[in-house]
């Protein structure tokens, strides 16, 4: 079943690399990789942990459990003993992807651009209600492949007027994957 990524690139029939195909065409239910992450100020550190994004930590072991929920995936990402959770699913109405972190909604687009699946937020709800654009978080994230064939990926997310809140930059290989199923 493919994730809300890989719905949003059959219906615009982005052209991607291979691994982020093969990732988002089927998830593997377990990945692992490395991460590296990075934290802004304490005000921002402090909205990141309310969150639930990982505290900033040097290069560790990083694992990625996707299970399919529904109409989406549950996206659990391990960073060394920090856990966070989104649920992630595919909008064909908007033509996004919502992804669900505890009470916070973003709507994300996707476009291909060199080579790198870049991902922006383009709208935020908090409780169901719209944030405002100053409030609203925004997102320099990405996914290319890496010279070695694993997913490659470089999140981040920063707050008007607060600054970074979370930066995790790193990759995850990919299994084996049964495309004939």
């Amino acid at each position: 079943m493919r994730d809300a990524f890989g719905e949003i690139i059959a219906a615009k029939a982005l052209q991607v690399p291979p691994a982020l195909m093969r990732f988002h065409a089927e998830p593997p239910e377990r990945s692992f990789g490395v991460v590296r992450v990075e934290g802004g100020n304490r005000w921002a550190q402090l909205l990141a942990r309310l969150a639930g994004f990982p505290p900033p930590m040097p290069q560790t072991r990083f694992r990625l459990d996707v299970t399919p929920q529904g109409n989406g995936h549950v996206w659990r990402r391990v960073f060394g003993k920090h856990q966070t959770r989104s649920v992630l699913r595919y909008d064909a109405r908007r033509g996004r992807a919502l992804e669900r972190f505890g009470p916070v909604e973003l709507e994300l687009s996707v476009l291909m651009q060199q080579g790198t699946l870049k991902v922006s937020v383009e709208k935020a709800r908090l409780f169901g209600f719209p944030l405002p654009k100053a409030l609203c978080p925004e997102s320099a994230s990405m996914e290319y492949e890496t010279q070695q064939g694993h997913l490659g990926f470089d999140i981040s997310a920063s707050l008007p007027r607060v600054g970074l809140l979370v930066r995790y930059t790193g990759h995850i290989a990919l299994p084996e994957l049964n495309l004939r199923r």
